[in-house]
């Protein structure tokens, strides 16, 4: 009887740890687009480091369910920002990136943000804007979710 309670507790944490790591590499990802989005905005005209973001979001991917077609759209677009050679090339990637994420971003407590005068997307931790594309003119843009 021992050996099937066992059994019983550990087969129950496993099926419970799962998800929380599935959300936990999800978080990770959305903690990591921030950090990039304050590369940006610090770094002006300069490329920032976009390392490590496309495993992220294969990781993102594969542990979640809901979120898989999401994922594998922007997968591309983070293998993409890897490569870029130019700072243009990172911010439009970035906001193709962001804004095949944006519906994902509020379940981890993230906001989206639109640029009218740039048609971009951005994803913040914070409701402040901070917009990562305008040099002159960060507080342009609108909380979209």
């Amino acid at each position: 009887m021992r050996n099937v309670f066992a059994y019983i507790a550990a087969a129950s944490v496993v099926s419970v740890s799962a998800p929380v790591a599935a959300e936990s590499s999800e978080l990770r990802l959305f903690q990591r687009l921030a950090v990039f989005h304050d590369q940006l905005l610090s770094s002006d005209d300069k490329r920032t480091n976009p390392k490590g973001l496309s495993g992220m979001v294969l990781r993102a991917k594969e542990s979640s369910a809901e979120g898989r077609i999401k994922y594998a759209k922007s997968l591309t677009f983070a293998e993409l920002l890897e490569k870029a050679g130019s700072r243009e090339e990172q911010e439009f990637l970035y906001s193709e990136l962001c804004s095949s994420l944006k519906e994902l971003a509020p379940k981890f407590q993230f906001y989206s943000f639109f640029c009218p005068k740039t048609g971009k997307v951005w994803i913040s931790k914070t409701k402040e804007v901070q917009n990562p594309y305008l040099i002159d003119e960060r507080k342009t843009g609108k909380l979209i979710g």
